[in-house]
């Protein structure tokens, strides 16, 4: 989906972590969601390319990224992510995240604050938002949130059975809208989610925000981070549906800005123009100051 982009499989302490890299200028590191991989750029990252060193990063266990560590945490995922940049010769870079990839880089701007100039956050509230606002409505919205962090092998078996139409499903299901994934992209998707053992980093990645992530957010629940923030949300999708996340993330990130676009979840595939434009926005005025 990146053709002129340079693969690379980068060892780090826990596993093995899969980008792509293209451009030259300022480094930003791209984070991907679920059920994806760092194909979901394939739109953004190019045009970024122009004026940035773009990586784009398969986030632990997920794509063609590998680990045989049991963490699953997004403090775990984080560490990777540095690492990885690091080993690009990056020490300090901008962060732009989707859904899972927006909570590793929220993470990642709390324990390596010194390694992030920057982050932007599509589509997601924090983790623990998300679980203390969980009742009926969000349940039936998130329904995966806790499907997937059962134990024991079960989502995995149900999953197997037919990998392609669990992921079409999701995607479909998580947007809200009827997108029209790019076939390559959406071939990407699906190639992943036959791998068992990325179906089951997808099922403990869950299982770890039902469980150590809350403790390690609510430790620090109450501190900030100073650096400029974006956040973009899907006007028709779930995440501002009852609250303001430019307010639930400005506790967090004070400077925050942002605006909800005219899309559901997949907001740089839906609206990859002016979600492209938004992003550049913020990483011109982060690289000025």
């Amino acid at each position: 989906m990146l053709p002129d982009f340079t693969a690379h499989d980068v060892p780090v302490a826990d596993g093995t972590i899969h980008a792509r890299t293209g451009g030259d200028g300022p480094p930003v590191l791209l984070l991907h969601g679920f059920p994806q991989t760092h194909a979901m750029w394939h739109l953004l990252a190019p045009v970024l390319a122009d004026e940035f060193t773009v990586v784009a990063a398969d986030l632990r266990g997920y794509g063609r990224s590998r680990t045989g560590s049991e963490d699953f945490t997004f403090r775990a995922m984080a560490a990777d992510q540095v690492q990885l940049m690091r080993a690009l010769g990056h020490d300090r870079f901008h962060v732009v995240g989707h859904d899972r990839g927006a909570r590793t880089a929220h993470r990642m701007a709390f324990d390596a604050p010194d390694a992030v100039l920057s982050v932007a956050l599509l589509d997601v509230l924090p983790t623990l938002d998300v679980w203390r606002s969980m009742d009926a409505w969000l349940a039936q919205q998130y329904y995966h949130w806790a499907f997937l962090a059962q134990g024991g092998g079960l989502p995995q078996t149900l999953i197997g059975h037919d990998p392609a139409y669990f992921v079409r499903a999701t995607l479909q299901g998580l947007s809200g809208t009827e997108v029209g994934f790019h076939p390559g992209a959406l071939a990407a998707y699906e190639e992943a989610a036959s791998d068992p053992d990325v179906v089951d980093a997808w099922c403990r990645d869950y299982r770890a925000a039902a469980g150590p992530d809350v403790e390690i957010d609510r430790a620090d629940e109450d501190a900030q981070r100073g650096v400029p923030a974006l956040v973009l949300w899907g006007a028709r999708g779930r995440v501002g549906a009852r609250e303001d996340p430019l307010e639930r993330w400005r506790r967090h990130f004070p400077r925050a800005t942002g605006r909800a676009v005219d899309a559901g979840h997949f907001l740089a595939e839906e609206r990859p123009e002016e979600v492209t434009a938004a992003v550049l926005g913020h990483l011109r005025a982060a690289r000025a100051r």
